[in-house]
Parts: structure tokens; C-alpha cells; sequence
């Protein structure tokens, strides 16, 4: 299989998409009859923005690795957004 341009790219978008929909569900679920979806949002966010920087933060240090990539930074925060915006349409299966 040839490899593919980027592919990093979509494996940091789908790695903090299941992130981004899972950080919500958890926020949603500590108090439901609360929730505020933007806060939610926001926090989740936060979170995974974190993190993502830790990530790449980390792979600086690991062989065959590189580390410090804006663009897979950006993927990652596209993906926990998506995430989290696809966990608000499927909210009510929380309940």
C-alpha cells in the first residue's frame, strides 16, 4: 500500500474526535439537568487543546518522531471540536 500524503493529519483528527465527543459526554454527564452546552464546549476544548500540545510536546522527544507541528496541533483541534459538536446532536442518549 503506497503510503498517503498527510495521513498524520487524519490520525490526529480522529484521535481527538473520539476525544472531543468523549471530555463532553463525561462534562455533560456530571450534571445533566445543567448542562450548558456552550460551557461544555469550551471546556472540552480547553482540555483537548492541552493535551494536544503535551502530545507534540512528547513527540519531540521520541525517536523517528517529530514533534512541535502546528498543523497536526490544528487537526487535533478540529477533531475535538467536531467531536464535541457531535456529541450535542447525540446528547439525548446520555439521558
Amino acid at each position: 500500500m503506497p503510503p498517503v500524503n498527510h495521513f498524520d493529519k487524519v490520525a490526529h483528527f480522529g484521535y481527538f474526535l473520539g476525544g472531543g465527543g468523549l471530555c463532553s459526554a463525561y462534562l455533560f454527564c456530571r450534571s445533566p439537568e445543567n448542562s450548558n452546552w456552550r460551557q461544555i464546549f469550551i471546556v472540552a476544548m480547553l482540555i483537548l487543546a492541552a493535551v494536544g500540545i503535551l502530545d507534540e510536546w512528547h513527540q519531540s522527544f521520541t525517536p523517528g518522531r517529530s514533534g512541535n507541528d502546528p498543523f497536526d496541533w490544528m487537526a487535533d483541534l478540529l477533531g475535538a471540536g467536531v467531536g464535541a459538536l457531535i456529541l450535542r446532536k447525540l446528547h439525548h442518549l446520555l439521558r
